[in-house]
């Protein structure tokens, strides 16, 4: 082998442009990182420099990919939603009655969403809502109009069935998801009940599934029915 050659084989080989895999692998990598400092320390107190040093890569590098920490905090609260809410989504069940039914959804969520790693990121996003107002709205669609669609479907089965009187099966299911979903989450980000589906939390919502039925079943009247 020449001088040439030998000199040509020592050189480091230049690297190509990261494939799509790895630049998904680097941003899940990220979001794991500002997620733990988002939760722990909020919006404010984690700060660009940190989140870098805990995803051990350069701010010019987390700049590049997100253009700004805001652009991250978003990403961070919307991934969270977006991979729980994949992995929860209902295919259907076999539970004889709508109650039942009803329950299986609440308990999906709510073993997710009263967890303290929820409860901080319910806190989170409550102080940052009037700050960045385009990320309360993606949370809305995002999350809540997702479970709200699941519930529907229910309850618009439900009622094709009879086993409830419906005029509108979406505004009951938005009604179902604010009692059943929504409060017991708001409670346990203020501190108003430990952040667990414990025996406690299980018997409230079972009362308030109880509640929620009873204003929708067939009756004299149009029952749930505005």
């Amino acid at each position: 082998m020449s001088d040439d050659e030998k000199k040509k084989a020592r050189r480091p080989r230049k690297m190509g442009r990261p494939t799509t895999e790895d630049a998904l692998r680097l941003t899940s990598h990220i979001l794991k990182s500002a997620r733990q400092l988002f939760f722990e320390h909020g919006f404010d107190g984690a700060s660009a420099d940190m989140i870098a040093d805990q995803a051990r890569i350069s701010k010019r590098t987390l700049y590049a990919r997100f253009g700004s920490k805001a652009r991250v905090f978003e990403a961070v609260i919307l991934d969270e939603i977006d991979t729980q809410l994949r992995a929860l989504e209902p295919s259907g069940s076999d539970e004889p009655d709508i109650g039942a039914r009803l329950h299986v959804i609440a308990d999906r969520l709510l073993e997710w969403l009263l967890t303290p790693r929820i409860a901080s990121m319910e806190r989170v996003v409550i102080a940052q809502a009037v700050r960045f107002p385009a990320l309360a709205a993606n949370i809305h669609d995002f999350g809540y109009q997702r479970a709200v669609q699941w519930v529907a479907s229910i309850l618009a089965h439900a009622n094709a069935k009879g086993e409830l009187s419906l005029a509108d099966p979406v505004f009951a299911a938005e009604q179902f998801v604010t009692l059943v979903v929504v409060a017991p989450m708001r409670r346990a980000a203020l501190g108003l009940s430990p952040p667990a589906y414990d025996e406690a939390a299980r018997d409230r919502i079972s009362r308030g599934i109880d509640l929620f039925l009873d204003g929708c079943r067939p009756r004299d009247g149009d029952g749930c029915s505005k």
